[in-house]
């Protein structure tokens, strides 16, 4: 098993969303988080306009998946594809999972997905 974690822009989520469950994956979680990176941070105004400041974290969403094996590639592929067409600055990491338990079947490895 691996976990996909998605660090992409807010806007974003909806389409990996789509993804997801087009390609039946059963759960996932998704975080707003705050970053800094490549990207380079837009100025914004405070309060009236009357002040300004370019913001050293940017605002992100954080997805995070589980998936068999099998999966990954083609989940990696179909994101990519899609995000790429648009200006989207984010990454994708993937992490092996060496156990999961459902907690109310106690059913253990995939079959916990």
């Amino acid at each position: 098993m691996k976990e996909i974690q998605i660090f992409v822009p807010d806007h974003a989520l909806n389409d990996v969303n789509d993804i997801l469950k087009e390609s039946q994956v059963g759960g996932m979680s998704h975080y707003r988080i705050h970053g800094r990176g490549s990207s380079i941070s837009e100025e914004v105004g405070l309060q009236t306009g009357t002040m300004r400041y370019t913001p050293e974290y940017n605002p992100r969403t954080k997805i995070e998946v589980v998936v068999r094996d099998d999966q990954v590639d083609s989940l990696l592929h179909k994101i990519v594809d899609k995000l790429r067409t648009s200006d989207i600055i984010g990454k994708i990491f993937v992490v092996d999972v060496p156990i999961a338990v459902d907690i109310r079947s106690n059913k253990t490895g995939e079959s916990a997905l």
